[in-house]
Formats: structure tokens, C-alpha cells, sequence
């Protein structure tokens, strides 16, 4: 019973450190948990053979190095130490006063030699491995940004397109340093169809389920909400800065999430001659139309600040949701009262943005100081959609 004890805490042991290693996504981390577990490991190991090496040289009480060092009466802390130390000194270049007399002790300092030998080889190639590892992703980036700095100077490309291609890359380079996209990771492939089909609910789930329809098709059918989040989406979409999102005329095939970084939509209101700007902030949504009606766009969108957008592609939208007869009412339902609410507007106020996304200020407002950071960067985002360069 004891021993089944002792084993169910070692598989419990196991499984704990399986779970610690599956959090770490930093590779200085990664290195410095293998470091301490090779060094744990080998610890464990040194202690066993203080034990052995104690053990053998107790064994003769007359000729053993216990005796002749004088500790067969010592404390047993002071015998654990002492046998400790020279365990270690055979894994490492440090000494040990203990010396082998019997030729069993030899014996066993042979065959503890040739382990250590073998032990200090493999902790050397792991750390070695880990950190080629790491230096060999770091010398492959800055590797590919020297090439393109070279490529974009030979073609004589213009200075500015140039600073915007160096600018998006290294956004899109870091930002998949930080956030690891799907095509790198060649075990997903091994994944089942059911389990790939929950994972990608579970990634893109929080972003739709801020819309109200979304949010109620998640609620009553999880089945069909996991079908568009693996059929209908079209995955992360990077952007840079004064990238072009969509142009005014263009037909709209997508629904957009923006998911982080700021929009600047610019459109003509019904009645005005001045057209206007708004600002889309992460978290919410454009081109809801598309879902519900042929739709063309009515403005111009472009990104103020480097975004990540997910696109819900209509048609697949619509082809999914009339296999769901249970939820097909609601969603109908939903795509009523939008036209209820659009009506209520006024048609012609329909836009690419929700219909109670409120108006960019576009008066600049002087403002002495600003309680936090966040604040700030906000009302910067809006002075820079103010100050957006549009094509017409």
C-alpha cells in the first residue's frame, strides 16, 4: 500500500510539471526549466549515490573511508554531507578528501565515473540544444529583416512605401512572436475533426459572442456556433497603420470583428455635403448589413493604429444558419429588427458601422491634463482619424 502511495504521487508529480510546461510560452523560461530540471534530476541522483557510496563504506568498519576519515560516530547530517560532496565531485570538476581503499569502493567510484560521464553529456546537450534553439529563431529574424532592407533598396522602392512595408512587417513579426499563429504549429494537423472544431470555437468565440446574435446562437446551439467559428471565418486579419480596410462602392462579402487596434471610417451622411468621420475601437463590429441584405460599401475604412480583424464570411454564414431550424426563427428574428431599426433611422442612414456607433469628435478638443495613459492614447487615435490622408 505504501509503495502504490509513493508511485500515485510521483504519476501526480508528473502530470503537475506536465501542466506547468504547457503554460510556459517563453523560450528564456523554457530554458531555464529545463536547466533546473536537469539540475533536480541530477540532485535525485547524487542523493541515491551519497547513500550507496555511505553504505559501501560502512560496510567495513575497519578499512572503509568511514572509518579511516574518523566519522562512523559523527552526526548523521555531517555523514550525509560529507557523502553528498564526493557524489557530486564525480559529476563535476570540483574534489573530494574521500578516497576509495576497499576495492569494492573502487568498484563503485568506476562504475559512478562512467554515469557521471554520461549524465553530465546529456544535461550539456539539452541546455545546448535549448538555447541553439532560441538563438537560431532570433538569428532567422534578424537575418530576414536585413534581406528585406537589401531587396526594397536595390528595387529602388520609395522611402515611404518602404518605411510602411519595414513598419507592417515588424508589427506582424512581433505580434506573432507574442501570439503564435495556427500555421506554425504542425501537431494542430494531428488533430481530430471534432476537437479541431472545438478549438477554433474557443478561440474566436469571445470576439462574435460581443454581438447580440451571436451571442443568443451560442446560447441556444453551441453545435452552431462551433460550425461557424470553423466554416465561416476567414481567421486573423493583421493590418497596419493607414492601411486601407474597404473603399466606398466595393461589395461587402465580410462582416468584421476588430478584435485590437483602431478604424477610421469615413462616409457621406444623407443630406450633408461635408462627409464625416468615426472612430471603430476594439471590440466592435462593421459591415453587419452583409449578413442580412446585398450590401455595397458606403464609406471608406482605414486602420489608424496596427489591428487584428476577424472576418465572418456571409454567404457561409447564411448557408449554416438554415440548417439549424431551431435557430433559424431567431436569427430571421434578429435580421427583422435590424431592418425594423434601420427603417426607424432612415434607410439612407444605413452605414458599414453599427447603427448606435457614436460620431468621432472631429473638433480638437484642448485638454490639460488626462488621468491615465489609456485616456490619452484615445484621444490621440482620435485626432490621428482626424488627420487620416484619404484617396478622394
Amino acid at each position: 500500500a505504501a509503495r502504490l502511495l509513493r508511485l500515485m504521487r510521483l504519476m501526480k508529480l508528473r502530470q503537475m510539471l506536465f501542466t506547468i510546461q504547457s503554460l510556459v510560452d517563453s523560450e528564456w523560461l523554457t530554458l531555464t526549466m529545463v536547466v533546473v530540471k536537469n539540475l533536480a534530476t541530477i540532485v535525485l541522483i547524487n542523493h541515491f549515490l551519497a547513500c550507496i557510496w555511505f553504505g559501501v563504506g560502512r560496510a567495513d568498519e575497519v578499512e572503509g573511508w568511514v572509518a579511516k576519515e574518523g566519522l562512523g560516530g559523527s552526526d548523521v547530517g555531517v555523514q550525509y554531507l560529507v557523502s553528498l560532496q564526493w557524489s557530486l565531485a564525480q559529476f563535476t570538476p570540483g574534489s573530494s578528501q574521500v578516497k576509495p581503499d576497499t576495492t569494492i569502493e573502487r568498484c563503485v567510484v568506476v562504475g559512478v565515473l562512467a554515469l557521471g560521464l554520461v549524465i553530465a553529456t546529456c544535461f550539456i546537450s539539452s541546455v545546448t540544444s535549448t538555447m541553439n534553439a532560441v538563438w537560431t529563431a532570433k538569428r532567422y529574424n534578424f537575418t530576414q529583416q536585413l534581406l528585406l532592407k537589401k531587396f526594397l533598396n536595390q528595387n529602388q522602392v520609395p522611402r515611404d512605401l518602404a518605411c510602411r512595408i519595414n513598419h507592417y512587417v515588424d508589427f506582424v513579426a512581433e505580434l506573432r512572436h507574442k501570439r503564435v499563429h495556427a500555421s506554425k504549429v504542425d501537431y494542430l494537423s494531428f488533430l481530430s475533426g471534432p476537437l479541431y472544431i472545438e478549438l477554433q470555437a474557443e478561440l474566436y468565440k469571445p470576439t462574435l459572442c460581443a454581438h447580440p446574435c451571436f451571442g443568443q446562437i451560442h446560447l441556444y446551439s453551441k453545435p452552431m456556433m462551433h460550425e461557424i467559428c470553423a466554416a465561416a471565418l476567414n481567421g486573423h486579419e493583421n493590418y497596419a497603420k493607414n492601411d486601407l480596410i474597404f473603399h466606398q462602392g466595393a461589395k461587402a462579402k465580410n462582416m468584421l470583428f476588430l478584435k485590437c487596434g483602431s478604424l477610421a471610417y469615413r462616409f457621406l451622411p444623407a443630406g450633408c455635403l461635408r462627409p464625416k468621420t468615426l472612430k471603430l475601437g476594439a471590440g466592435n463590429w462593421c459591415t453587419e448589413a452583409v449578413l442580412w441584405m446585398p450590401w455595397d460599401h458606403v464609406g471608406t475604412m482605414k486602420a489608424i493604429s496596427e489591428v487584428d480583424v476577424i472576418s465572418v464570411t456571409a454567404s457561409k454564414f447564411r448557408d449554416i444558419t438554415r440548417n439549424y431550424h431551431q435557430v433559424y426563427p431567431i436569427v430571421r428574428g434578429y435580421a427583422l429588427d435590424f431592418w425594423q431599426e434601420a427603417q426607424a433611422h432612415g434607410v439612407g442612414s444605413l452605414t458599414d458601422l453599427p447603427l448606435t456607433q457614436m460620431e468621432l469628435d472631429v473638433e480638437f478638443e484642448r485638454r490639460p491634463a488626462y488621468s491615465t495613459n489609456v485616456e490619452e492614447l484615445t484621444h490621440a487615435e482620435d485626432v490621428q482619424a482626424r488627420l487620416v490622408q484619404w484617396d478622394d
